[in-house]
């Protein structure tokens, strides 16, 4: 996949999903998708401003994943049991990595083809 993440201004690693939500994303990019996400719980979450196709699903959540819930993205920090269609997961960085990037109350996330 040639979709790319940046988090708080950090290439971000993601394994993405081979999936119908993560193409129509790549496909509806015209430019950089510039997000502003906020801390609830384990997730930091915003609105993506684009419709996905979505196949929601249970999900026990690791730190790191990627999903669309409803109409945000969410990337989680922890454990958690929710439905949503997961999109990837974040590689090469631990568990503490991960917590201290998503820990801040909000975070710029830019989505963009690369």
């Amino acid at each position: 996949m040639n979709l790319k993440i940046k988090i708080a201004n950090r290439d971000i690693p993601i394994e993405w999903e081979n999936q119908t939500a993560v193409k129509a994303i790549m496909n509806k990019l015209s430019s950089v998708k510039k997000l502003s996400l906020s801390k609830n719980g384990v997730m930091q979450s915003g609105g993506l401003g684009i419709s996905v196709p979505r196949n929601d699903r249970s999900l026990i959540t690791k730190a790191g994943d990627i999903a669309v819930q409803g109409d945000k993205l969410v990337i989680f920090s922890g454990e958690d049991d929710v439905s949503c269609t997961k999109l990837g997961h974040i590689n090469g960085l631990s568990e503490s990595q991960i917590k201290n990037l998503l820990n801040p109350g909000s975070i710029a996330v830019e989505l963009y083809e690369g």
